[in-house]
């Protein structure tokens, strides 16, 4: 066992191996696959792909009969998986040790080389904790760092998570620092649902007044077709180069990395950059503000926008990322439902390939058609979009300040730097 040094007051030096057990998903046949839900006695079967990076999900899922054999790999909500393989966690995307909390309403069927992690004895070994403590990034380093494999997969076994040394706090105090970490994720959740639904309103609206019609139908009165220019540019942002990052800093570049599309931006992660490079006036006129429509422009991400929440740094745009610089703010909301109507990330997307790296230019962008209505009909538009689009906004902005909080109170909560009682004080 590896030694865990400083152990707090009161908890015990320990393996996990002692609480914990690990179930390994089934290895399914494809010939026994369906492609859709036959009747409710199949269930989706969740793969690899679909617990990447923390998110489990049912994209692009199939379909299996749930007979006698396969009860006990039942998924329900709230159980914890883990990815048995995948990248390693030096390449782009990590997968291998990543966790995810399944909360799904819908149950599912586990597949081979996803792991379901669970306590032996609640009374003594708190599931909650225990989802906590995977996604405390120096236990998934940890994890990650038992792995084998090629350069580019890597795998775990069950023995290299269940021996992974533990400072155990007792049982009340496990269930004490999971109670504050969930109430984080619980407003997390309840502020991404909220959103997801005004979101949800405001494509209905615009599809409703707006996607009725196409460029080559008879317009109503007053409505006409014009380029995606006349009420915004978009422009690349600044070449920043090597020696401009840095490790830490309050001036940040936004790249590529950093749109994970669906209008959502990630600060989590956003690179530094030096003081010095941002006083430059070039530099200056790519520094962004709350609100800001991006959009990748090179890629696999190429197409992907994301609409950029307060911060508390200056963040600035890096090159072969786009930012629609709006002739009058006003149309914010108008130009942001209009590129997240009609697959329009998907569509992007398809202009850039023609080369073995997707790419676009800004003028591609710039000359998509759009259906202008009338004056009065806009203005009607506007006072129903812009007020969601502002709202979305503020609770990306909470959403952001949220997530950071959390994220700093999770290695502090579960070293024991931190006590319950002196967080609750």
């Amino acid at each position: 066992m590896n030694e865990v040094k400083n152990v707090p007051n009161g908890w015990v030096e320990t393996t996990l191996s002692e609480y914990l057990d690990l179930l390994n998903g089934y290895a399914f046949k494809s010939d026994d696959f369906e492609n859709e839900k036959i009747n409710d006695s199949y269930l989706p079967i969740l793969k690899i792909k679909n617990v990447a990076n923390g998110n489990a999900n049912h994209n692009d899922v199939v379909f299996h009969k749930v007979n006698d054999n396969l009860e006990k790999y039942i998924i329900k909500e709230g159980d914890i998986l883990i990815a048995l393989t995948g990248n390693h966690p030096s390449a782009i995307t990590q997968v291998v040790g990543g966790i995810s909390r399944y909360y799904l309403k819908d149950k599912a069927l586990l597949n081979q080389r996803v792991g379901k992690i669970y306590s032996k004895n609640e009374n003594i070994l708190n599931n909650d904790f225990i989802y906590y403590f995977f996604k405390w990034n120096n236990t998934q380093f940890h994890i990650a760092n038992q792995s084998s494999g090629s350069a580019s997969q890597a795998n775990i076994s069950k023995n290299d998570v269940i021996s992974t040394p533990i400072n155990l706090p007792p049982q009340p105090e496990q269930k004490s620092i999971a109670s504050i970490l969930t109430a984080f994720d619980d407003k997390i959740e309840l502020l991404q649902a909220q959103n997801k639904t005004l979101e949800a309103t405001a494509q209905t609206i615009f599809k409703e007044w707006f996607g009725k019609y196409s460029v080559d139908d008879e317009l109503p009165d007053g409505w006409i077709v014009g380029k995606l220019s006349e009420i915004a540019n978009l422009k690349s942002g600044f070449a920043f180069k090597a020696e401009d990052f840095i490790e830490e800093s309050n001036f940040k570049a936004i790249k590529i990395k950093d749109l994970k599309g669906n209008g959502n931006i990630s600060l989590s992660a956003v690179s530094a950059i030096t003081e010095e490079i941002t006083k430059l006036d070039r530099v200056q006129y790519f520094k962004l503000k709350e609100g800001d429509i991006l959009l990748a422009m090179s890629g696999n991400t190429t197409g992907k926008i994301g609409v950029l929440p307060s911060s508390e740094y200056e963040i600035y745009l890096n090159q072969r990322v786009g930012k629609f610089f709006m002739k009058d703010k006003k149309y914010n909301s108008f130009l942001y439902n209009f590129l997240m109507s009609g697959s329009f990330e998907e569509k992007i997307l398809a202009m850039g390939y023609g080369s073995a790296q997707p790419n676009i230019n800004p003028s591609q962008i710039e000359n998509i058609d759009i259906i202008y209505p009338d004056d009065t009909k806009m203005t009607d538009y506007l006072k129903i979009s812009n007020p969601i689009f502002e709202k979305v906004l503020k609770n990306n902005t909470q959403i952001q300040t949220l997530t950071k909080t959390r994220d700093e109170l999770l290695p502090r909560l579960m070293s024991g730097e931190v006590r319950v009682n002196e967080f609750k004080n």
